[in-house]
């Protein structure tokens, strides 16, 4: 029975180097495919990112047209209150629109609702590395700035109007109004019980509970504090909405 031996020639060093290369261009290639897939993936991520920012930012800007209008209702309620208890005789002239003036600057909503979704998501989970634009970027930090300087503005607001209700309720009676309309989009209006208010007077001798003017002054005082500072709070509020405009532009014309 013969044997056959196979004999094993050597591979010659273009073998190797042919082989080498397949496998490079192999792994290369794979290569390629995951960071283009990764590519896409965050590009798609920063698309949802900018698409949900600029429906934030519509969201704010509205909200900002209806609180800056309330504002200055408060803030012109606020300097009629100022002006009218240096008149002589005014708690007999002018007694309904005292009440009228104070429950304005206290029904009227100011304060500004942010949505923050977005925001938060790119502050907490490294969303603004997914942003290529610099500018757009730059951008939505000074948004997020201003939003902050408002909330300490805010706050400022926010003492000064519970020293208001704290003295109103010292002063005038309470369920004296019908409300009509939506009173946190601007579209209300408030009504006095002018009888009702009539038969207090009729049974107290006055349509406040306490007829001392140097009380009325101090309410007065206050009133033109809280004014003063929403007055701040209404401009910051209106270059914030200047802001949101500014970048839903810049977005817009990146993501189209």
């Amino acid at each position: 029975m013969e044997v056959h031996h196979h004999s094993h020639h050597p591979k010659k060093w273009k073998e190797y180097i042919s082989e080498f290369m397949m496998l490079f261009l192999a792994v290369f290639a794979g290569f390629l495919a995951e960071s283009y897939l990764d590519y896409r993936t965050e590009r798609h991520k920063e698309h949802d990112y900018l698409v949900s920012l600029v429906s934030d930012l519509k969201i704010d800007s509205a909200d900002i047209s209806i609180k800056e209008l309330n504002m200055k209702l408060v803030t012109d309620c606020g300097s009629k209150v100022t002006d009218i208890v240096y008149q002589d005789k005014w708690m007999e002239k002018y007694a309904d629109s005292m009440y009228i003036w104070c429950e304005n600057i206290f029904d009227t909503e100011v304060v500004l609702q942010y949505a923050d979704g977005t925001i938060d998501q790119l502050k907490n989970a490294g969303g603004f590395r997914l942003i290529k634009s610099k500018l757009i970027t730059e951008k939505i930090k000074d948004y997020i700035k201003g939003q902050s300087r408002m909330k300490g503005q805010e706050e400022g607001c926010g003492h000064t109007f519970d020293r208001f209700l704290d003295m109103r309720g010292d002063l005038m009676y309470s369920k004296v109004f019908t409300y009509s309309g939506d009173i946190l989009k601007g579209r209300s209006t408030i009504t006095l019980l002018s009888e009702k208010l009539n038969s207090i007077k009729e049974k107290n001798g006055s349509k406040f509970l306490n007829g001392n003017q140097t009380e009325f002054i101090k309410l007065s005082n206050i009133s033109f504090n809280y004014s003063g500072q929403l007055f701040v709070y209404r401009a910051m509020a209106i270059a914030q909405k200047e802001k949101a405009t500014e970048l839903i532009k810049l977005i817009e014309e990146e993501i189209k």
